[in-house]
């Protein structure tokens, strides 16, 4: 269904199309039934995917590595196509030299450490290199494309160059039932003018129904593409234009992270506290009196919430009683005394869970920050 909800998305009918990393010819296959592709050209390199691509008399096949710059451009010449589309392989891989220039001289701002480099903007940035002007590109993309600061000249570039952007949030289950993995589908749309609409918007539901959408600034764009985070703003904004709120900083908060991985813990035979020992619905937990010095330790009074973990991002707990170390996944929330029971019962409330939530990194497992979590609004 992603696949045709991508075919859909695209304004270009008929024309030359490419697909850097065919695979299994799902995208492919999709295209051809939606559109009037007058000639669809797909590039895998595993042969094993590529023999069960589809056949027909429109579409052309080669088995070439993308990334192999010659060889890609002995199959390809100076061709150009109308639109070009693909889901490309997510993370990094070490590149070849040969690769490695290839990526500098198609974005000289890319950041490749000790030859490791982002698998999808190197296939994106091949394939827009052969899109004609006017044409249409439409992309499956990782996180990091529409989030990460590093890659926010790539932004500044496609929004400038393009006259429409879509960036839209798929459901975070999209790929693995087991696995929360955030991912984007792409679209940018090239006129005779540059400067970009951009509409950041959410996918949702088993036929990607578009749920939300917003149009965005240049500026705030080519920071992030994410309606989520824009959303955030949002909702933190009003949340610090509440009366009687500050942030915990501001409180004088004191925040650290546990000494000790759980498995570590595990090995010393060692009592602890970890995010699976977090109450379901927040509230007071009881510990022994073993204090070791050796590692950070949670006291009664105060507070515990978890630092990573995208099914209890949003877990706080109180410490009424004993003492007991606590594992890295955990944060220790230390407050002045006379604010620890408002903040703990806003941390526990739906609205301190929604910022969490909201406030959490990552495109797999979510995570908070020190510094973020010093941000959080609270009740003075």
């Amino acid at each position: 269904m992603l696949a045709a909800r991508l075919a859909g998305s695209l304004q270009t009918d008929a024309g030359d199309w490419l697909e850097l990393g065919s695979g299994s010819g799902r995208l492919l296959e999709a295209c051809l039934a939606s559109r009037s592709v007058d000639h669809f050209v797909g590039v895998e390199y595993d042969q094993r995917l590529s023999a069960l691509s589809p056949c027909s008399p429109t579409v052309e096949l080669f088995q070439a590595d993308v990334l192999q710059p010659q060889a890609l451009q002995s199959l390809l010449g100076d061709r150009r196509f109308s639109c070009v589309v693909g889901n490309p392989p997510f993370g990094v891989e070490q590149l070849s030299t040969a690769s490695i220039e290839r990526l500098y001289a198609l974005y000289p701002d890319a950041r490749v450490v000790n030859g490791w480099a982002r698998l999808d903007l190197y296939f994106m940035l091949e394939s827009l290199s052969r899109l004609k002007r006017p044409g249409e590109a439409a992309f499956i993309v990782a996180a990091p494309i529409v989030q990460d600061p590093a890659l926010a000249s790539f932004r500044e570039t496609l929004i400038d160059s393009a006259s429409e952007v879509e960036c839209h949030e798929l459901p975070h289950k999209t790929f693995d039932k087991r696995t929360e993995v955030q991912s984007f589908l792409l679209i940018a749309r090239f006129g005779a003018k540059g400067g970009a609409r951009v509409v950041s918007g959410r996918l949702a539901g088993p036929k990607f129904q578009i749920t939300q959408t917003r149009q965005l600034t240049r500026e705030a764009a080519i920071h992030r593409l994410d309606l989520a985070h824009h959303e955030f703003i949002d909702f933190n904004q009003a949340l610090n234009r509440r009366n009687g709120f500050t942030t915990l900083a501001q409180l004088g908060a004191s925040i650290c992270r546990g000494s000790r991985s759980r498995h570590e813990f595990e090995a010393m035979e060692l009592e602890h506290f970890h995010t699976t020992d977090f109450p379901q619905v927040g509230g007071d937990v009881s510990f022994g009196r073993g204090a070791r010095r050796e590692f950070q330790m949670a006291n009664a009074g105060h507070i515990l919430v978890s630092r990573v973990g995208s099914r209890c991002i949003d877990r706080t707990a109180i410490v009424v009683k004993g003492q007991r170390a606590f594992t890295e996944a955990v944060y220790r929330i230390v407050v002045p005394e006379s604010a620890r029971t408002a903040t703990f019962d806003w941390m526990s409330s739906e609205d301190g869970k929604a910022w969490r939530r909201q406030a959490a990194l990552g495109s797999c497992a979510k995570h908070l920050t020190v510094s973020s979590l010093m941000a959080m609004p609270v009740p003075a």
